[in-house]
């Protein structure tokens, strides 16, 4: 019977040990949030762009930046111009996105695609995270347009 009672003993306070020190750990505190989720958000910002050296403003856009996993962002671009060449709102998707601890590259990305006015738009995008501000940068070939816009924006997330 003491035997049974000094086993009962040690195995309760195995247990007891073993349930402590199972809960002691922190470690999800050094977990880094992946490079695309960092980023995802909107970003409103004054975007520039130039034809041939011919430089236009619009200000006050609204970019959203949308983690579709880990490592990988769509980037919806807003409406601009002026009408007939207004440029619908577009979204290049798959940009690879790598980096750690807030400093991130967004890797040139082509695309492509057919707006629903009818136009064909085509180019490259890339861009950066670093200090809380994301920066991108595109080429857009837009419609029947035989020079390419470049386009660039800089903003803190929203």
């Amino acid at each position: 019977m003491k035997t049974f009672k000094l086993l009962c003993a040690v195995l309760a306070l195995t247990f007891g040990l073993v349930s402590f020190s199972s809960c002691g750990s922190d470690d999800d505190d050094d977990v880094a949030t992946p490079a695309a989720r960092d980023i995802a958000g909107t970003y409103t910002a004054d975007m520039s762009c130039s034809v041939m050296g011919e430089a236009s403003d619009f200000e006050n856009m609204t970019f959203t930046v949308t983690a579709t996993s880990d490592a990988t962002v769509d980037i919806t671009i807003p409406t601009f111009g002026e009408m007939p060449m207004q440029v619908p709102e577009f979204t290049v998707t798959g940009v690879k996105v790598s980096g750690a601890d807030g400093s991130y590259t967004l890797d040139t990305t082509t695309f492509s695609g057919t707006l629903p006015n009818g136009k064909s738009y085509s180019g490259t995008l890339q861009g950066s995270y670093k200090d809380s501000r994301l920066s991108v940068q595109f080429n857009l070939q837009y419609g029947a347009m035989p020079m390419p816009m470049i386009c660039s924006w800089t903003a803190p997330k929203n």
